[in-house]
């Protein structure tokens, strides 16, 4: 019998699975009852491997879709944000704050280079609801002033 989840691993399984049902139902447009939707393909993998690897797995589907969706409009990720916001659900900033590689790139790097990444960066910042520290923040909005008075 697999072993119980930490409190913060089941708190963090549980945000990223209600984010990817509501992008993959409701952006994806993949109908919850097909057996290719997240959660069903996650249920199977919950049953067959248990929770612990059900995350790991989980997590790989969170960076694909933060892949997928990183290049769209930020008009149409403030949007998917206020729609997960409404909704009760992280955000896809914050998602992509925690698990996107390109984000973490730039916090090491302490600069942006180009415009994706000022618009991830962006999305970030206005982001309320982020769970962003106030040092982290207030890197962030010094590299986008930097980035906005050099383009």
């Amino acid at each position: 019998m697999p072993r119980q989840m930490s409190p913060e691993r089941e708190r963090e399984y549980n945000q990223l699975h209600a984010f990817l049902d509501f992008v993959s139902t409701h952006v994806f447009r993949i109908d919850p009852s097909n057996p290719v939707h997240p959660t069903n393909a996650g249920k199977r993998i919950v049953a067959e491997y248990g929770k612990s690897k059900a995350l790991e797995g989980l997590k790989q589907a969170i960076n694909d879709t933060v892949e997928d969706l990183g290049d769209k409009p930020a008009e149409f990720l403030s949007t998917l944000d206020a729609a997960l916001r409404e909704s009760q659900i992280i955000t896809f900033s914050e998602v992509r704050r925690r698990y996107a590689a390109s984000y973490r790139r730039i916090m090491k790097r302490g600069y942006i280079e180009t415009e994706t990444e000022y618009y991830l960066v962006k999305g970030v910042v206005v982001d309320v609801s982020s769970l962003v520290s106030d040092s982290e923040r207030c890197s962030l909005e010094a590299m986008l002033t930097r980035y906005e008075s050099e383009a």
